[in-house]
């Protein structure tokens, strides 16, 4: 036998595991035209013996060194072919594609991004009338330098109002007096107010009485005015210093629910408004059952709502106060001082009670349980309904006036015209019933011709966001009764941050219950604001849908041909638009396939449909063209045969060009009526590029790793990063005190921060809990970023560009220490970038100066940790990992030597 060891063909091939290329090849040109030429001479081929020449240019030589290269060729192709066939070593997409089928999992297509749009209505002759819009309204992005126009639709009806686009928050609330109340907050016009005049408390027009242990009464004196800075007067009132404060805000009375067999009235209304608070599920039931548009209600509620209130107390300046006739008249001298009786035209009786002027004069008795009261001049500000106060210093007591008419008296030496009152016999006092005729006339005050101040608004004070004494964190009180702000409804708020002046933030919140009483609508949102906002800076936008990237496309996608088997329609836009789903992989097309007008349903495979089932599958090619699949008869029925019967509704475009800037989309592409602009008030989410080569080698195996189920750690790490939004995943054991709850931190693609209530945390969340334990809490969050920063200095070769060397050593920083190149949770060390450094051209060695955390003082560290979750004994839920990477921009080198 020939011995192959000394020949320089077939080489010795070995491949250690873990490798990604392995050889194959069982030698080179140069080794297989070696190997021929030894084989001319050999002894054991006597018929070669002939051929033993070795001259330059032999015809031998020169047949053996051509097929040498052909033996070349093909070993080094089959040696890439053979890469291809293992999954670690592929370097084609086709054959990683090939490699994933055989397991079930198809490499991602590229994912659109998904943002809240806020759109601006007109203002129209009808205000209270909604507008309404289908799904589909189109938004075009302002693109930036290098950036092409992109195209947003909503995916949800829109209802708008104009009042929607910038609802406020309450800004004032009313007071609300108390009969015991010590100061008031009156308006600008309250100016001719001061110190010293005499104030009523009127609830209905009927004065009010005040306590104050063993002194009551009615009458307040104003004993300070102080002018704040808007104008308004705050009056210090004489009464009951330690009276409660003088104002409070409305509390919102218990939740009610509509009786639906109770028709919607006027009355039946207004006594829902008087005895509590409605939830906007109430006020549904109310609208549906008595067949009235929610807008008609809110025109209801708007007129019904003050008359249904209880009457406030309001404060009354009392512009008359007045003497009795004659507390001025001259009376009879005494005996003893005269010399004479003075004749008897000249002597008067002394006045007495108040209601005995009458018997001086002559005129008509006072109608039954009434009397007269003659005030000392004429006041014609005094008018009947109206209430006066009759006052000395030891009693009082109030009586509606029934007339107040002008009279000339001539009583007791004197005579004058007057104003005769009518009021009760009986005066109302502040402890019980008081008989007019016991107040005296010299000694009696008589104070009316009440002038209404009006209470000026209190401003609500308080940060939006932030918890105070009527409204907790979660909650706003709006302006005005909005029950068309239904549970489930998404606004935009937009603000001041209370912490950071002169930073304008917007966020998203959705509505959990809306409460309307007493005209005014109290939001209960499905969380806190993640900031605080100054109160008179924040708007609300409602009129709020979402919208995914991606335009709709009809197309005819040819004819029906039931004679073929696995009929296949290419679309002709690409790429194919996929959004966010309840599915295994986190997303689903925006596509649906007729034939003949009938919607097909989508599948993954063909295995378990029928003869019957009406199915179609969906593969991707290399070119991102999508192709829809029809089955063959018997597994998935084919579609009938006939002309341009295949039609297709879709969407196209989507990846990373589709995450753009807040307030990048702000085009209407086509102006539906009644809409006058639109915005993004935060940036686009959750988008991701078609699924790249090395993520494909990570993502594949997982589908048969976890097998649809979560157990261990790794499994849910598996899982999260199965889904096509999520671009790194760590799972770590937490601790309550009771249990061991999992925290799974999640990073979008390229970093992205998804939305914690969004559609891919939501289904993500969901995923996890039904592949997991049923009794294993799972929490998921957003990691959270952080960053570090280097300063060095390196030693340069001197036959190497300084400048040249530091931009190389900056980049490999970059690159080392990014996103794509780092784990949630990993630290850095002094050694690793100093490894970083050293391995650049040029560097003969490295100064590290300083490597700390981003913001805090500049030192040089061993060791930056990178926080994970913690367990946490009293139940709060721990911080999220962090990612740990450089701070280019603050990150700097120099040369040293």
């Amino acid at each position: 036998m020939t011995d192959t060891a000394r020949k320089p063909t077939p080489t010795a091939i070995e491949n250690r595991p873990g490798l990604d290329q392995i050889a194959v090849r069982i030698g080179t040109q140069s080794q297989f035209y070696t190997a021929m030429k030894r084989g001319l001479a050999d002894a054991n081929r006597p018929g070669l013996a002939g051929l033993g020449a070795q001259a330059h240019g032999d015809i031998t030589l020169g047949f053996l060194d051509a097929w040498a290269s052909v033996l070349d060729t093909i070993t080094f192709y089959g040696e890439r072919n053979a890469n291809e066939a293992y999954l670690r070593t592929a370097t084609e997409r086709e054959s990683l594609r090939a490699h994933a089928r055989l397991i079930g999992y198809e490499l991602a297509p590229a994912k659109a991004a998904a943002a809240y749009m806020a759109f601006i209505a007109e203002d129209k002759d009808a205000p209270d009338a909604p507008l309404e819009y289908d799904a589909g309204l189109q938004v075009r992005s302002i693109p930036r330098d290098g950036e092409l126009p992109q195209i947003f639709e909503t995916v949800e009806p829109l209802v708008a109002h104009h009042r929607w686009n910038a609802l406020q928050p309450r800004m004032f609330d009313d007071q609300e007096l108390d009969a015991n109340s010590t100061s008031v907050r009156l308006t600008a016009d309250a100016a001719i107010l001061k110190p010293g005049d005499p104030i009523m408390f009127l609830e209905d027009e009927v004065p009010q009485a005040f306590t104050d242990g063993s002194q009551d009464g009615f009458l307040r004196n104003v004993i300070g005015i102080t002018v704040l800075d808007n104008g308004d007067r705050l009056a210090a009132l004489s009464q009951n210093p330690t009276a409660p404060a003088p104002v409070m805000f409305v509390m919102m009375a218990p939740i009610l629910s509509w009786n639906t067999s109770t028709a919607l009235t006027t009355s039946t209304l207004t006594l829902a408004l008087g005895a509590g608070g409605w939830s906007t599920s109430a006020l549904t039931t109310a609208t549906t059952s008595n067949n009235i548009s929610i807008a008609s209600l809110t025109t209801a509620i708007g007129t019904i709502a003050s008359t249904s209130a209880p009457q406030p107390i309001l404060p009354a300046l009392m512009q008359v106060r007045a003497g009795c006739f004659g507390n001025i008249a001259v009376t009879q001298p005494s005996p003893l001082a005269l010399e004479e009786t003075p004749p008897a035209d000249q002597t008067a009786e002394p006045p007495g009670a108040i209601t005995e002027t009458r018997g001086h004069v002559d005129d008509d008795l006072p109608p039954q349980n009434r009397v007269f009261v003659y005030l000392d001049r004429e006041y014609p500000e005094i008018v009947p309904g109206s209430y006066a106060l009759v006052r000395d210093s030891g009693k009082e007591g109030i009586s509606e006036i029934y007339a107040a008419t002008a009279i000339s008296v001539e009583a007791y030496g004197m005579s004058a015209k007057v104003t005769r009152l009518t009021l009760d016999a009986t005066l109302t006092g502040p402890d019980g019933g008081v008989a007019t005729s016991v107040f005296k006339t010299r000694r009696t005050s008589v104070f009316a011709a009440p002038k209404r101040l009006d209470l000026a608004p209190l401003p609500v004070s308080g940060d939006v966001g932030a918890a105070n004494d009527i409204t907790d964190a979660d909650q706003l009180l709006l302006g005005t009764a909005e029950p068309a702000l239904l549970p489930g409804k998404t606004i935009a708020l937009t603000g001041e941050r209370a912490d950071l002046a002169g930073v304008m933030q917007s966020e998203l919140l959705t509505i959990a219950d809306n409460t309307v009483q007493n005209g005014i609508a109290l939001l209960t949102f499905t969380r806190q604001p993640a900031f605080t906002y100054a109160r008179e800076t924040v708007t609300l936008n409602a009129n709020v849908a979402e919208a995914t990237h991606g335009e709709t496309v009809t197309e005819i996608l040819g004819d029906g041909d039931a004679t073929q088997a696995f009929a296949t329609y290419p679309l002709k836009a690409a790429p194919l638009t996929h959004v966010a789903g309840k599915t295994s992989s986190g997303m689903v097309p925006a596509l649906e396939v007729r034939v003949h007008g009938v919607l097909w349903d989508l599948v993954d495979d063909f295995r378990a449909s029928g003869s019957e089932d009406r199915h179609y599958i969906l593969r991707i090619t290399e070119d991102g063209t999508a192709l829809i699949i029809f089955g063959d008869g018997i597994n998935g029925q084919r579609p009938a045969t006939g002309q341009d019967n295949i039609e297709a509704v879709y969407r196209k475009g989507a990846g990373m060009n589709g995450m753009l800037e807040a307030g990048q989309l702000s085009l209407l592409a086509s102006k539906p009526a009644g809409l006058k602009s639109v915005w993004n008030p935060l940036a686009p989410a959750g988008a991701a590029d078609a699924e790249a080569l090395e993520d494909a080698r990570v993502n594949a195996p997982l589908k048969v790793l976890t097998l649809g189920r979560a157990v261990s750690l790794r499994d849910y790490e598996d899982f999260a990063r199965g889904f096509a939004a999520i671009a790194k995943a760590r799972a770590d054991w937490t601790f309550d005190g009771f249990a061991k709850p999992i925290f799974v931190t999640v990073a979008g693609q390229a970093g992205a921060i998804l939305p914690e209530d969004g559609d891919d945390m939501t289904n993500l969340r969901d995923a996890l809990a039904a592949a997991g334990e049923a009794d294993l809490r799972v929490t998921v969050r957003n990691y959270s970023p952080a960053g570090f920063v280097v300063k060095a200095g390196l030693y340069i070769n001197e036959r190497y560009l300084a400048e040249d060397v530091i931009a190389a050593g900056l980049a490999a920083l970059e690159a080392a220490f990014s996103f794509a190149a780092r784990n949630l949770g990993q630290g850095t060390s002094r050694a690793q970038v100093i490894a970083v450094l050293q391995d650049v051209d040029g560097v003969d060695g490295v100064d590290l100066d300083a490597l700390y955390r981003s913001g805090q003082p500049e030192t040089l560290e061993d060791m930056l940790g990178s926080a994970r979750p913690q367990p946490s004994l009293d139940g709060t839920i721990p911080a999220p990992a962090e990612l740990l990477t450089i701070d280019i921009t603050a990150t700097w080198l120099e040369q040293k030597g």
